[in-house]
C-alpha cells in the first residue's frame, strides 16, 4: 500500500507533543479564575498567548505579569464575545499581526443581574444574555477563528462546556444554600440556572458541528468539560458537592490546565468532535 502524500511523521517524545513553540493561542474569557491559569500553562508550553477578555487593561496587565514570571510570551486585548464588529476586529488584528492562529479557547460563563433567580421568575433579558455570552459569543469567535485556521489547513478549538451540559443539576446540593452564603452576590442563593445548562449543552453540540465541518480542513474542535471549582462557596454547598463526587473533593482551578495543553497540542492531533470531561467522576454515576 503507498503511503499517502499526506502522511504525519510519528509522534515522539512526550515533551514534543507537548510543545508549543511557535504557536499562537487566544483565550477568550483568559482573565477569569480558570482561564488566567490556563494562560499561565500554554505560555510555559512555548505558546504566544493572546489573553482576551471584557478589561483590556485587566488583560494586559496579566500577561505582563505572567510573561515577568514564566519568561513567555503574553500579550492582552479587549474582547466583548457579544459584540460583532469588535470580535471581527480582535481576530483580524490577530490575522494581520502575528500572521496565523494555532489555537483558541473560548472559556467564557457570563452572570448578568438576577443570574441566580427561581425558573419560574427568570427574566427574559438575563437569559438571552447567558445565551449570547455563553453560546452566541461561542459562534462568533468559532466563525472569526475559522477564517484563519481554515485556509492554513490547521488549528485546534476548545470550548469550555460544563458538566450541566452532560447531565441535569442535581438540585439536592443546592438545598442548604442561602442568599446570605452566595459568595457572587445577589439577592439569590447560589444554583444552577437553566440557561447555564441549555448555553453549556449547546456549546458541546456546536464543537461537534464544526469538528465535522471543519476536520477535512484539518481544524481540530473539542469540548472541555469542567467539574465545579472551589471559589470559597458556603460549607453546606462544598459538602454536599463533595459528597457527590467519586473522588470527594471540588475542583482546584488548575485542574484543567493538563487537559486544555493537551487539546492543543500534538499530542491530541487525531481527537476531534469529543468532549474530554474532567471532574473528578461527576457524570460516571
Amino acid at each position: 500500500m503507498t503511503q499517502p502524500k499526506d502522511q504525519l511523521p510519528p509522534l515522539g517524545k512526550p515533551s514534543e507533543m507537548f510543545d508549543l513553540g511557535g504557536r499562537v493561542v487566544l483565550i477568550a474569557g483568559g482573565a477569569g479564575g480558570i482561564g488566567r491559569r490556563m494562560a499561565r500553562t500554554l505560555a510555559q508550553a512555548g505558546a504566544s498567548v493572546i489573553i482576551a477578555d471584557q478589561d483590556q487593561t485587566q488583560c494586559q496587565d496579566l500577561a505582563r505579569e505572567l510573561a515577568q514570571d514564566t519568561g513567555g510570551k503574553l500579550s492582552g486585548v479587549g474582547l466583548n464575545v457579544t459584540d460583532e464588529a469588535g470580535v471581527s476586529e480582535v481576530f483580524t488584528k490577530v490575522g494581520r499581526e502575528q500572521g496565523r492562529l494555532d489555537g483558541l479557547v473560548y472559556n467564557v460563563m457570563a452572570k448578568p443581574e438576577g443570574y441566580y433567580r427561581p425558573f419560574a421568575d427568570y427574566s427574559w433579558d438575563a437569559w438571552r444574555q447567558v445565551i449570547e455570552g455563553n453560546l452566541g459569543g461561542a459562534f462568533l469567535c468559532c466563525r472569526e477563528a475559522g477564517k484563519l485556521m481554515v485556509p492554513a489547513k490547521q488549528g485546534s478549538v476548545v470550548l469550555t462546556a460544563s458538566v450541566y451540559g452532560v447531565v441535569a443539576p442535581d438540585q439536592r446540593i443546592y438545598q442548604g444554600c442561602s442568599p446570605a452564603g452566595n459568595i457572587y452576590g445577589g439577592s439569590d442563593p447560589l444554583s444552577c440556572p437553566a440557561a447555564y445548562t441549555a448555553s453549556k449543552g449547546g456549546i458541546i453540540a456546536l464543537g461537534r458541528h464544526l469538528a465535522s465541518l471543519w476536520g477535512p480542513d484539518g481544524v481540530r474542535v473539542n469540548c472541555l468539560t469542567p467539574g465545579g471549582v472551589f471559589d470559597g462557596q458556603e460549607d453546606a454547598f462544598v459538602q454536599a458537592y463533595n459528597a457527590r463526587t467519586p473522588m470527594g473533593r471540588m475542583a482546584e482551578f488548575t485542574d484543567f490546565n493538563g487537559a486544555v495543553l493537551f487539546l492543543l497540542s500534538d499530542a491530541s492531533r487525531y481527537l476531534t468532535g469529543t468532549n474530554l470531561v474532567v471532574d473528578g467522576g461527576w457524570t460516571a454515576w
